[in-house]
C-alpha cells in the first residue's frame, strides 16, 4: 500500500495534537509506574533492615542475660562451697584437737570460765562508778531562779516557729518572755559575771551574765541599769527594771525578754527554773 505524503501532512494537522497529547499521557504513566515500583521496593528494604535491627537487638539482650545470671548463681554457689568446705575443715580439725587434749581443753575452760567471771565483776564495778558520777553530775545541774515572778507571755522556739504580734509573722524565739509590770525589779537568774551592758537593737536594753560555760541575757529592760560589766553579782540580786525598750516585742504585754546559752547554743531556760 502506497501512502500519499499529503494526506499523511493532512491527517498530522487535524490528529497531530491529539496524538501528542496521548504520547504524553503514556509516558507520563510509565513514570509514575516505574517511580512507585521502586518506593515499594525501598520501603520493603527498608522495614526488612529494620526487622533484622530488632532481631538482632533481642537477642543481644537475651544473650546478656543468659550469661549473666549464671554467673551469679555460681559465684554465690563458690562461695557457699567454700563457707562449707571451711567449716568442715574447722570441724575436723577441732575434733582432732578434741581427742589429742582433752585434759588441756578442760584447764582451758575452767581458766576461760574464771576469766570471764573477772571481767564481769570488772564491768559490774565500772558500771556503778559511772552510774555514781552521772547522778553526781545530775545533782549539780544548773538551777535558775526566774528573772520576775511572771508567766510566759512569748515560749522558747528555735527549732519551731511562734506568733509575734508586733511583727505579725511567724518566727524563731531565743528566750522566753515573762510578763511583768514596767519597773518591776529584774534578778539575775545565777550568780557570775557582768560581761556585756549595752542596747540591743531589737531588744532594747540587754544586761548579759556569765557563768563557766552558761550565759544569761535580760533585755527590754529601761534605762536604769544597777550593774556594770566587771561586777559580780549573786542569784537574786537586783541587776535592772522592767521597760519597755525592745522595739522588735513593743506590741508585746510588759515582759523581760530572757536568754540562756550553753557553750554558745541557745537552750530552753525554763526546764532550769526552780
Amino acid at each position: 500500500m502506497r501512502i500519499n505524503r499529503d494526506d499523511l501532512a493532512r491527517f498530522f494537522d487535524r490528529k497531530g495534537f491529539y496524538l501528542i497529547l496521548f504520547l504524553c499521557i503514556v509516558v507520563v504513566a510509565v513514570t509514575a509506574v516505574y517511580v512507585t515500583n521502586n518506593n515499594l521496593k525501598k520501603m520493603a528494604e527498608l522495614n526488612t533492615a529494620q526487622e533484622k535491627l530488632s532481631t538482632t537487638n533481642a537477642n543481644s539482650i537475651s544473650k546478656n542475660l543468659i550469661t549473666e545470671y549464671p554467673t551469679t548463681n555460681n559465684s554465690s554457689s563458690a562461695v557457699k562451697e567454700e563457707s562449707k568446705t571451711k567449716v568442715e575443715n574447722t570441724k575436723s580439725k577441732g575434733v582432732v584437737s578434741s581427742n589429742k587434749s582433752d585434759a588441756s581443753s578442760v584447764s582451758d575452760n575452767a581458766a576461760s570460765t574464771k576469766t570471764q567471771e573477772n571481767n564481769a565483776l570488772n564491768t559490774m564495778s565500772n558500771n556503778v562508778s559511772v552510774s555514781t558520777e552521772a547522778k553526781s553530775e545530775n545533782d549539780t545541774t544548773l538551777s535558775l531562779i526566774k528573772p520576775v515572778n511572771g508567766d510566759v507571755a512569748m515560749e522558747f522556739a528555735v527549732t519551731k516557729l511562734t506568733y509575734s504580734k508586733t511583727l505579725d509573722e511567724w518566727t524563731t524565739h531565743k528566750g522566753v518572755d515573762l510578763k511583768a509590770r514596767i519597773g518591776t525589779d529584774v534578778v539575775a537568774a545565777m550568780g557570775g559575771v557582768v560581761t556585756k551592758v549595752y542596747n540591743d537593737s531589737r531588744l532594747g536594753n540587754t544586761v548579759e551574765i556569765k557563768n563557766g560555760t552558761y550565759i544569761t541575757r535580760y533585755s527590754n529592760l529601761d534605762e536604769n541599769i544597777h550593774v556594770k560589766v566587771g561586777q559580780a553579782v549573786e542569784k537574786g540580786s537586783v541587776i535592772g527594771k522592767v521597760g519597755n525598750t525592745a522595739k522588735f516585742e513593743i506590741a508585746e504585754d510588759p515582759h523581760v525578754h530572757f536568754e540562756l546559752l550553753k557553750d554558745g547554743t541557745y537552750i530552753d531556760p525554763m526546764q532550769y527554773f526552780k
